[in-house]
């Protein structure tokens, strides 16, 4: 049975878009009366007098008040208009504008790696190759492993936060604290190389902390905002992978904007100290006006994400229900996690594995950049060398609207996505590797195209499946806080890579790469469930049923084969599905309840 068909009561959340449905008091007395109402089963009529031959009293009281919430919660439909850029905006609106968090992201963190250059010109003694160096060598060279740190530091501790005091409130911290750091990234400064480098790794770390925060809560945001509405509910990962293309339009915006003021000042060939110090704190500058204005949205429009809440309300009902002893002091239980760990935990190895073999691999080719750059046009100002950078996000850019517009059709879906995004990492790193030599000297052109191919394969692909899926596969009310695990493992992945690669010869950092391809396609094909069609609905309500303990009385779609892994089917995680079973339960949970006072007039058997 469709889950769409079957709803009965909780709620997603809106991504505060301008224009939230009116009728706020309907939905708060929908939130409000989940799970609230209580069942005589005895007296429900004989459409429902199988189910008690397959279970006590005592199991179908569990299992009546187990109703999953409602999640509709449409967004009221804009005046028809034929204007185009009306059209374009609010497609913007819509799709996009929910993303730039990740935008602000993209455009600081990739920003980084654009103007270690520009301080290798400004100091040359600490980030060039002057000697002696007149600041700390070893901090310099793990300025990325810091802002990794960072990174990993905020996705655990936001995503946590997100789940206890909802998406709104995570998502303005996180801006505030990226609007602070990019305050800070802007105005470092220090009369030293030593002191200016302890002043930029203090704001990079800082700013990094809100970034990690913003990965679990962009990807929770926007998948409970298409599960809200019926119309993007089948079009919930184009609608996530469209909030995450941001990132790519971060990273193109970020290395374009270097080039204007590059060009602005004449700076095409050598750069001068004062011309790279006036580019890389212009373009700090701009991308921080980026972040106070999403600030200022996010406090202004921003509502709460309503399935969040719906979800919330109802898990902590259902925790009281079991006496669970933290619910019951109203503070946080730690039984959800226990339950997620112990139902879903090759879920949870599966996004955590995916995004390392994932970020191993696309750090690697960031890491390749320079050395391709430096192949395919010897000798290169930096200002050529940022012409390359930007063509290959360009590129990259393209796999983002690729992924985009293939990943629900059900002849790709997320799992063959993901599985053929590795699989052409593979290939094509791997022809990288043994044809490299070859390449060098008789096809640059092959080798050009295999290197930007990879680019493309990487978005439409591995970088936005694991995004998603770690966004879908668990539970809402620990949605946030999982992503975030799988997320922080994934940035384990960028550290092995740039630990690693340092120490081996540029043929043998292809052939790691395509290694790490390989394993995330097999990965993916034996652990990774298919979420395509799946109302996140249905995971939430085989929640229920886990802490209610009852999980073998749950017959619905979060169990059907085609949604299990490989692995799930092996272990027998969907002998309990029954489209049938499911149909009776979605009954009882949706019938009406009869009181006492109602029992003479009510059928008996």
């Amino acid at each position: 049975m469709n889950g769409g068909t079957q709803r009965a009561g909780a709620q997603n959340g809106t991504n505060g878009l301008p224009g939230a449905p009116p009728n706020a008091a309907a939905d708060a007395t929908k939130v409000e009366n989940i799970n609230s109402k209580r069942f005589d089963v005895e007296y429900l009529g004989p459409d429902l007098r199988s189910l008690s031959a397959r279970h006590t009293q005592e199991e179908l009281d569990v299992v009546a008040r187990l109703a999953p919430a409602d999640h509709d919660f449409p967004t009221p439909e804009p005046k028809p208009t034929r204007n185009p850029v009306l059209m374009l905006w609010r497609w913007w609106v819509q799709f996009l504008l929910p993303g730039m968090g990740m935008f602000s992201e993209a455009y600081f963190i990739f920003a980084i790696g654009n103007i270690k250059p520009l301080f290798a010109i400004q100091y040359p003694a600490c980030f060039g190759k002057e000697t002696p160096h007149d600041c700390n060598q070893s901090t310099m060279t793990n300025i990325q492993n810091l802002e990794i740190s960072a990174i990993i530091a905020g996705m655990l501790g936001f995503g946590f936060v997100a789940d206890v005091l909802g998406r709104k409130w995570g998502s303005r911290t996180t801006m505030i604290v990226m609007f602070i750091g990019g305050c800070l990234l802007t105005g470092a400064y220090g009369p030293k190389a030593q002191v200016f480098l302890s002043v930029f790794c203090f704001a990079l770390f800082f700013y990094s902390c809100g970034v990690g925060g913003e990965y679990p809560l962009a990807a929770s945001s926007a998948s409970e905002r298409a599960e809200a509405d019926p119309k993007l509910r089948k079009r919930r990962g184009e609608t996530v992978v469209l909030t995450f293309s941001q990132q790519g339009w971060g990273n193109f915006a970020n290395t374009l904007v270097i080039l204007l003021l590059l060009a602005i000042q004449g700076a095409t060939g050598d750069v001068s100290s004062k011309e790279a110090e006036i580019t890389w704190r212009v373009q700090f500058g701009i991308g921080t006006v980026i972040c106070f204005c999403v600030m200022v949205y996010r406090w202004l429009y921003l509502t709460e994400s309503k399935v969040w809440r719906a979800e919330h309300e109802s898990v902590k009902q259902e925790l009281r229900k079991e006496k669970d002893p933290a619910t019951l002091l109203g503070h946080r239980s730690w039984r959800e996690h226990y339950v997620i760990f112990k139902f879903y935990w090759p879920r949870l190895l599966i996004t955590c594995l995916g995004w390392v073999a994932n970020d191993f691999a696309f750090y690697g080719n960031k890491l390749f950049q320079s050395q391709f750059i430096a192949v395919i046009s010897p000798g290169a100002s930096r200002y050529v060398s940022m012409e390359w950078t930007l063509l290959n996000s360009g590129i990259s850019l393209l796999g983002y609207y690729a992924a985009a517009y293939t990943i629900d059709r059900r002849w790709m879906g997320r799992k063959r996505l993901q599985t053929y995004g590795f699989l052409m990492m593979f290939i094509l790193f791997l022809m990288c590797g043994i044809f490299y030599n070859d390449m060098l000297d008789h096809a640059i052109q092959v080798f050009q195209t295999l290197y930007f191919l990879s680019s493309f394969f990487n978005q439409c692909g591995p970088n936005c499946t694991t995004w998603l899926v770690a966004g879908e596969v668990f539970p809402t009310d620990v949605r946030a806080f999982f992503h975030g695990i799988s997320a922080a493992a994934g940035k384990l992945g960028a550290i092995m890579a740039a630990s690693i690669f340092v120490n081996i010869t540029t043929v043998n950092t292809f052939y790691a790469s395509a290694g790490a391809g390989l394993a995330g396609a097999l990965l993916t094909w034996i652990f990774l469930p298919d979420t395509t069609d799946l109302d996140l609905a249905e995971i939430d309500r085989l929640h229920r049923y886990m802490l209610a303990d009852k999980v073998e009385h749950y017959h619905g779609d979060a169990i059907k084969p085609r949604h299990l892994s490989l692995y799930e089917k092996w272990r027998g995680y969907g002998k309990h599905y029954d489209a049938e079973k499911d149909a009776e339960q979605h009954r009882l949970q949706t019938h009406d309840p009869i009181h006492t006072d109602q029992k003479d007039q009510a059928y008996k058997p």
